[in-house]
């Protein structure tokens, strides 16, 4: 008995040594705007997709959506894809996206030099319809002959100064 006892407060000591589990990018990125920079003089706003999908290469693939100001006050936008490898027709890459007006958008963009991400420029007004809207649905490439996945974004208080 006394051996048992001894078992079972090894055993809760080792349960209780463990160290806590360190967060999952997925929820260090989260689903709400978070801003990096100083003050009211942020360098990117980023956002995490509401939603995951099972890919061949990630049970839990999901989109961010990143917001760049450049000097002349213009913004770009980058969305890129986490678990699973970007894919875009190099001549010509592109995504569509739907705002909660139910208007379609077609941003063409470079695929970004890590190669995860499509960037688009502000001639494509990608920031002017994710500031206007609540939320938005992106579809990104997730597998094999074109099959595609609608990750969704909360996008409503964006606020990233010029």
């Amino acid at each position: 008995m006394r051996v048992l006892m001894m078992m079972t407060a090894v055993a809760a000591l080792a349960a209780c040594s463990q160290e806590p589990k360190a967060p999952s990018q997925r929820e260090q990125i989260g689903q709400t705007w978070k801003y990096e920079g100083e003050g009211s003089g942020a360098k990117v706003a980023y956002i995490g997709s509401a939603n995951t999908v099972a890919t061949m290469t990630a049970p839990d693939t999901f989109g961010v959506l990143l917001v760049q100001p450049m000097s002349n006050g213009e913004k770009t936008v980058t969305v890129k894809l986490v678990g699973a490898p970007f894919q875009c027709d190099l001549s010509d890459c592109a995504v569509t996206a739907v705002g909660d007006d139910g208007k379609t958008h077609r941003w063409k963009g470079r695929m970004t030099d890590a190669k995860d991400g499509i960037e688009i420029m502000p001639s494509q007004n990608a920031y002017e319809a994710i500031a206007k809207a609540k939320s938005m649905k992106v579809d990104l490439a997730v597998g094999p002959k074109d099959q595609t996945a609608p990750f969704e974004f909360k996008v409503a208080g964006l606020t990233l100064p010029g």
